[in-house]
């Protein structure tokens, strides 16, 4: 019986950390978002940078715009940030009663 052991960190190329995606590409989510192990540990960012979506989510929570968060994390686009925040509220609405008024 053989066994295949795993290579240390050091030896593993960046191209197999990005293989190490959480999301598959076919996954719609993963326009906006990625997570890997590698960056950030794991946290759920914004794709193409280290920014976590929570501090979105944290942003907004202190009243802070939607501009003033963009401004301080110039890497992820408007477009990223509201496509986050729409996924978010379809996430919450879909388990509502259908003749809720706003679905």
């Amino acid at each position: 019986m053989s066994v295949t052991l795993a290579k240390p960190v050091s030896a593993v190329s960046e191209t197999e950390l990005e293989d190490r995606e959480k999301l598959a590409e076919s996954d719609p989510r993963s326009s906006v978002i990625w997570i890997n192990p590698a960056c950030v540990s794991g946290t759920a960012c914004f794709a193409g940078t280290r920014v976590p979506l929570q501090i979105l989510w944290d942003h907004l929570e202190e009243s802070l715009s939607m501009d003033d968060f963009l401004d301080g994390f110039p890497g992820v686009t408007h477009e990223q940030a509201t496509v986050v925040l729409q996924m978010a509220l379809a996430k919450l609405l879909e388990s509502l009663p259908e003749n809720t008024p706003w679905r």
